[in-house]
């Protein structure tokens, strides 16, 4: 009985855990379903995700969404 309690608060861990790194990230609603659904593997998933990203209305390649300017063609990206 022990080792169901152990197995919930692991699980626990891992929602809190990517839903922290996910929020890094500008992506903690979808860190946290990452971290219900897939357990361990979900913290994985998120820690080597990207986050979200937005594209560059000049160049069309994708930015950090918080970013104030374009990394490809330095051009001011909108507010957002």
């Amino acid at each position: 009985m022990e080792w169901i309690y152990i197995w919930i608060i692991l699980w626990l861990a891992c929602i809190i855990g990517a839903t922290i790194i996910g929020s890094r990230k500008k992506m903690a609603v979808s860190a946290c379903f990452f971290g219900l659904i897939f357990g361990p593997l979900g913290v994985i998933l998120v820690f080597i995700s990207k986050g979200k990203k937005i594209a560059c209305p000049f160049c069309k390649k994708l930015n950090y969404i918080t970013s104030l300017a374009c990394i490809h063609c330095n051009k001011k990206l909108t507010d957002q």
